[in-house]
């Protein structure tokens, strides 16, 4: 483990609205992008958010960053939100395109990279592929090297979240009832109350979630696996090379290469059953010894709590992280 100088946190302003936030959608990589910018005087920090999430996954963390001066871009990944959702051409490469080509649109120099979970796994292949381009990465809860019954005690977390796609409810409260009874939310907050209302979309009937299970299964059948376990045998069975190099090519990353300051978050608390924490403490040391200007720190929450929680601890070290660029 690393450690570095504390620095006092430094303290943003009070709380008010980004009067200058505006969104917009952009083309890259041949699909429209929906993008939220806040604007800075200080360096752009770029959100990546998780698997399923969408921009507004890091807006509470994105607001209280511009408050502190940085310009912060998020957008939906391909496939959420209010970005297109093509009914193929997900993985990570196509996200390294979509982000790349943002990067170049808003002529952003040096940027950091602010990721959570899923979003962890593109920053790291970015710079993996770019190392010359990205000034700093902050990972919350993600990117690590999982060992194959890990990534099946991780599904069984996943398919909680997949039950909420493809579903038409009656009223937004509804939703929230639904979310609100989930375990894998450990505080019901005002900001976890605003995103899950921005997650859905008006249709005739009622209400949907943004991302359509197709979206999902789409990227996991890209790392080598599915939604459901019956369907990787399936895939096996119809294109064994292909499922094999898929799950080779997500098994190893060359984190030695890496040579960007990168700060590594893990939550250390469990979802929804015995180890079944999404960046496990020997993934994150691993990442902590190869990535060379690395350090980290474990926080006492979970998945989504890392992300939407009131959390001290998480943002001092951000802050302080930030304060050494």
């Amino acid at each position: 483990m690393k450690y570095f100088q504390v620095y006092p946190m430094s303290q943003p302003a009070p709380k008010k609205k980004s009067k200058n936030y505006k969104e917009e959608s952009i083309t890259t990589n041949g699909i429209n992008i929906r993008v939220g910018l806040w604007p800075g005087n200080k360096q752009t920090i770029v959100c990546l958010h998780g698997l399923s999430g969408n921009l507004y996954s890091m807006k509470p963390l994105a607001v209280r960053l511009n408050r502190l001066g940085y310009r912060v871009l998020s957008y939906d990944l391909r496939g959420r939100g209010k970005s297109d959702k093509p009914k193929s051409g997900y993985g990570f490469q196509n996200h390294i395109k979509d982000l790349r080509g943002i990067i170049s649109h808003y002529k952003i120099k040096n940027p950091i990279f602010f990721a959570h979970s899923f979003g962890c796994m593109i920053a790291l292949r970015y710079a993996i592929s770019y190392p010359e381009v990205v000034k700093a990465m902050i990972l919350m809860d993600g990117g690590g090297l999982l060992s194959l019954s890990k990534r099946l005690q991780i599904l069984k977390v996943l398919q909680q979240s997949f039950e909420r796609l493809d579903v038409t409810y009656p009223t937004i409260s509804d939703y929230l009832k639904l979310v609100k009874n989930s375990p894998l939310v450990p505080h019901w907050t005002e900001d976890i109350e605003d995103y899950f209302r921005l997650e859905l979309e008006k249709t005739k009937d009622g209400y949907i979630c943004h991302m359509p299970k197709f979206v999902m299964e789409e990227e996991l059948k890209e790392m080598g696996g599915s939604m459901n376990l019956l369907m990787v045998f399936k895939y096996l069975i119809e294109n064994p090379k292909r499922v094999i190099s898929k799950i080779k090519e997500n098994k190893n990353l060359d984190f030695e290469k890496i040579q960007t300051p990168t700060l590594i978050l893990r939550a250390t608390e469990m979802n929804l059953f015995p180890n079944d924490d999404l960046l496990p403490k020997p993934s994150f040391e691993s990442m902590l010894a190869k990535i060379q200007f690395s350090s980290g720190k474990e926080i006492k929450t979970n998945h989504y709590g890392i992300l939407f929680d009131k959390l001290k601890e998480r943002d001092t070290a951000i802050e302080n992280f930030l304060h050494r660029l």
